[in-house]
């Protein structure tokens, strides 16, 4: 039985990220983090930027405002930037979206800002906000922006994008509109109701940027202003977060001197009167002083805060980085005074499925703004007073993986490396908190260690996978206590989009430690397994849970030539995770007309074992896509799923789940005997291993192992996506690819972007409108220029059906202007746009053929799309007559660099 599931990028595919996230300052260490902590104690206001995708952000006006101005900045981006490319790897869809959702909260570290996200998923690009809506749903999508807005409070929002066409991306279009859209309705109870999306908020103040958005600036600033602790600007720091963006090619100058960003202020609820261009700065009509949070406070509340301000004043004054141990004393009066406050701010309702609603009351906009303000002022003043007394803990465990429901020795360990004793009293693991018998003294330059057994990690995979209707991700509740610090276990349900991104843990460890005269509780550590790379130096992995056996084929999905008899081997890797022997009988899921053969049906894995089992199938499967799967069952139950690791260097790993099963999908398809191909891999490309799978002879090479190939035994060179503009050493190597097409070679190249309008990357010349056409929808007719193109027509016929069950676009980056040498057997575009040829290019060369082709079959070809398969192949024959005998001719083997 044939089986066709909605077409995913990733078939059958769960994401499980094991993030590290630190304190908000997490990067700063020492000096640059004390005067950070010490100069923004009693800062309060509150900055929410909003746009649409990762890399959208302003990250020069989030670093002043975080680093610079000390204000809680945080950012909002609408998706997870699923519908991407990638630039340094062939993740794409879902496992794309969680490779940048860990480059934003590696950014956020850098900043200092906050993170957070709605369910929209990233379908690809669009042309209109009108387009984009009929996906994500505009009351949907507002819904997520408004809880946002109001489980962060902020006092101004500031859009980056203008909400017109001017924006163009229809997705940054979107994002313009629902911001302004949630600061006007954010305080609407009635379309919006408290115990669903949380108590409402009024936002005092909205901008617009000013940088691309065709608005009027009113008000600029310096990013560039140098901070002398931290050593570099605000500019500076804003370069090196927006280059962590690498799977987009982001990386940016660090640069010096004046760098001038501004501002358009396009709504006030606080100084209508004053012009926006006579402003000084955002926060003009805003209170910004702890007299704001009076009306909030009690008398008490309010007195305490006055007492807080004074020592926080004299902390700064007194402040000295060589002597850090003499701010102690009034850092510990401000963290005393905030804690005091802070345990009688009544407990402020929060969204519905909390589960002791009884404790919470209906709070006033004062008491929402003071409670907000409060927990940040402990937050800063309990770190603040932990770094200038040299206090550090660490959360280590024996190893990285912990089998749900085993448990290891896991040990956390508290630094004194100033110059005053400091006591433990409790510990909080995983967000249980056990009181010491007695509080431990630590003397300086020492350390306390206790060891704990890390129990059954739950299996807390991102709130957003696991499900999607249509292009927005499930709307799923996360776990928080009574203040929103998320916790794996800690009790109670809010809405997932009302979670920072930043504040996630799968576990962690706290202690409570006495400084001076005043107990406070350290930043929440996560477990970290740590070893010692011999060239890299010292590895943090984050600990986590996982299933007691995984199952992984190497592949999601597998192609066959439909009506032919198939015999190919499936690698299953099983790995134990559990510290004990298990045995376990392994199923194997298959479709009619195939047969299995394996000599071990029965396996007995030995503690953290991982073994290899090859599947032999044979047998003959008519077109279509069928399941085919392995199920161990054990003692414990039945597994069938398993995980690949993807690792970066500039984010954690990821780990990327499916179910051990994958799809076997035929397609009628004729290659022709003889070919030889070399495939130069571009990015996010996984087409060369389905090409194998059909029959076609593929060697890979890189750019650099390019020169040492003979290409007198290839019939065809296959350029990859966009590799030209990933590798010099490609474009340097051209002249000899479009020789070995004069000399009667095939080169088949995929979609570049301006760079193939340089003189020489193409025989002859193309040109690219400054914003390159597209065809966005993937159901766009195509239409047939010229029906005798030998490309739709050998050696496989594309009719009409071709072009079904295409995923996400057409094409991309088409040229606009076509040399006269080129044929364009097709035409498409997409509704009320005009005509484009530029999907498929060939042209005879010396006596080669040349063929570009803006086509996406690095998406349909993984995706398991049948026409996608017939065409690639078409296309890579090109050269080749259909009477035309095969050449005697070798493949070469991989060549080494």
């Amino acid at each position: 039985m044939t089986m066709r599931p909605p077409r995913t990028l990733v078939a059958c595919a769960v994401l499980y990220l094991l993030a590290a996230p630190r304190f908000a300052h997490g990067q700063e260490r020492g000096a640059a983090a004390l005067d950070h902590l010490v100069h923004g104690l009693l800062v309060t206001p509150r900055v929410l930027v909003i746009a649409a995708h990762p890399d959208d952000e302003d990250t020069q006006l989030i670093a002043w405002l975080s680093r610079g101005r000390h204000i809680e900045t945080a950012y909002l981006s609408l998706t997870r930037g699923d519908g991407g490319q990638n630039l340094i790897g062939n993740e794409l869809g879902e496992a794309l979206g969680a490779i940048r959702t860990q480059e934003l909260l590696a950014a956020r570290r850098i900043d200092g800002g906050h993170q957070y996200f709605t369910r929209a998923y990233d379908f690809g690009f669009s042309k209109s906000a009108e387009e984009t809506f009929t996906h994500w749903g505009h009351e949907e999508l507002l819904r997520d922006v408004v809880t946002v807005v109001r489980a962060f409070r902020p006092h101004v929002i500031v859009a980056v994008f203008s909400g017109t066409a001017r924006d163009g991306h229809g997705h940054h279009q979107v994002s313009g509109i629902v911001a302004r859209e949630a600061y006007d309705l954010s305080a609407d109870t009635v379309r919006f109701p408290a115990a669903t999306y949380g108590p409402a908020w009024e936002v005092p103040k909205f901008y617009r940027g000013a940088r691309f958005t065709g608005v009027q600036a009113t008000l600029s600033f310096n990013v560039g202003e140098y901070d002398p602790v931290a050593g570099r600007s605000y500019a500076e720091i804003a370069g090196e977060s927006r280059s962590q963006h690498r799977s987009q090619g982001f990386g940016v100058l660090q640069r010096r001197g004046v760098i001038v960003a501004a501002v358009s202020r396009q709504a006030t609820r606080v100084n209508e009167a004053t012009p926006a261009t006579s402003e000084t700065s955002i926060f003009d009509g805003i209170d910004t002083t702890i007299a704001r949070l009076d009306a909030g406070l009690s008398s008490d509340g309010r007195h305490m805060l006055r007492t807080a301000l004074e020592h926080a004043d004299s902390a700064r004054a007194t402040l000295d980085f060589r002597r850090p141990e003499q701010v102690i004393p009034h850092l510990s009066m401000v963290a005393t005074a905030v804690a005091a406050v802070r345990s009688r701010m009544p407990t402020c309702q929060l969204p519905v499925g909390y589960r002791r609603r009884q404790d919470f009351v209906n709070c006033t906009p004062a008491q929402l703004d003071a409670g907000a303000a409060v927990e940040q002022m402990y937050e800063r003043s309990a770190a603040a007073l932990l770094e200038a007394a040299g206090v550090a803990v660490e959360a280590t465990a024996e190893r990285e993986l912990l089998a749900f429901g085993d448990s290891m020795p896991a040990m956390i360990t508290v630094y004194n490396r100033g110059r005053q004793p400091v006591a433990v009293s409790a510990v909080r693991l995983n967000g249980h908190t056990s009181q010491l018998p007695n509080p431990v003294v630590i003397a300086p330059d020492s350390a306390w260690r206790t060891s704990r057994m890390l129990v059954g990690l739950l299996d807390t995979r991102p709130w957003w996978l696991g499900g999607r209707k249509g292009d927005l991700f499930a709307d799923k509740r996360s776990p928080a206590d009574g203040l929103g610090r998320v916790s794996a276990i800690s009790s109670g349900l809010l809405r997932g989009v009302a979670i920072r991104e930043d504040t996630r843990r799968e576990s962690e460890a706290a202690v409570a430690v006495t400084v001076g005269n005043v107990t406070v509780e350290s930043p929440r550590e996560p477990f970290v397994y740590r070893f010692a790379d011999p060239v890299l130096g010292e590895q943090n992995r984050p600990v986590g849970g996982a299933p007691a056996v995984s199952l992984s084929f190497d592949r999601g999905l597998e192609w066959m030539q439909a009506g032919k008899s198939v015999d190919k081997m499936l690698r299953l890797t099983l790995q134990s995770y559990s510290t004990t022997a298990r045995r376990y009988s392994l199923n194997v899921v298959s479709p009619n007309g195939l047969t299995v053969d394996s000599a071990t049906r029965k396996i007995t894995l030995e503690p953290l074992e991982m073994r290899e089992l090859f599947l032999r199938i044979r047998g003959t499967l008519a077109e279509g896509r069928y399941q085919f799967g392995v199920i161990a069952t054990g003692e414990m139950g039945q597994y069938a799923e398993g995980f690949r690791t993807i690792e970066y260097s500039h984010i954690p790993p990821i780990r990327l789940y499916r179910t051990s099963g994958l799809w076997l999908q035929a397609v009628k398809i004729t290659v022709p005997a003889g070919l030889q191909t070399v495939y130069v891999q571009g990015v996010g490309d996984l087409s060369a291993a389905g090409l194998r799978q059909l029959g076609v002879p593929v060697t890979v090479v890189t750019p650099q192992e390019l020169p040492l190939v003979d290409l007198t035994r290839v019939t065809t060179v296959i350029v990859g996506p966009r590799a030209y503009q990933a590798s010099p050493e490609l474009r340097a190597y051209n002249q000899r690819l479009l020789q070995f097409v004069k000399d009667g070679g095939t080169m088949l190249v995929q979609y570049g972007q301006q760079e193939m309008a340089r003189p020489g990357m193409m025989p002859y010349p193309v040109s690219f409108a400054r914003s390159a056409q597209r065809v966005t929808l993937e159901e766009a007719p195509v239409s047939v220029r010229d029906p005798k193109a030998q490309v739709l027509n050998w050696p496989n016929r594309i009719s009409e059906r071709d072009w079904a069950d295409w995923v996400q676009e057409r094409s991309l980056y088409m040229p606009s202007v076509i040399d006269t040498n080129y044929a364009a057997p097709l035409e498409m575009h997409d509704p009320g746009e005009p005509e484009n040829t530029g999907a498929i290019l060939t042209t005879r060369y010396g006596k080669g053929t040349y063929v570009y082709t803006t086509l996406s079959l690095f998406r349909q070809f993984p995706a398991g799309v049948p026409g996608s398969a017939r065409l690639f192949v078409n296309l890579l024959s090109a050269g080749r007559a259909p009477t035309r005998p095969a050449p005697a001719r070798q493949a070469p083997s991989r060549v080494q660099p």
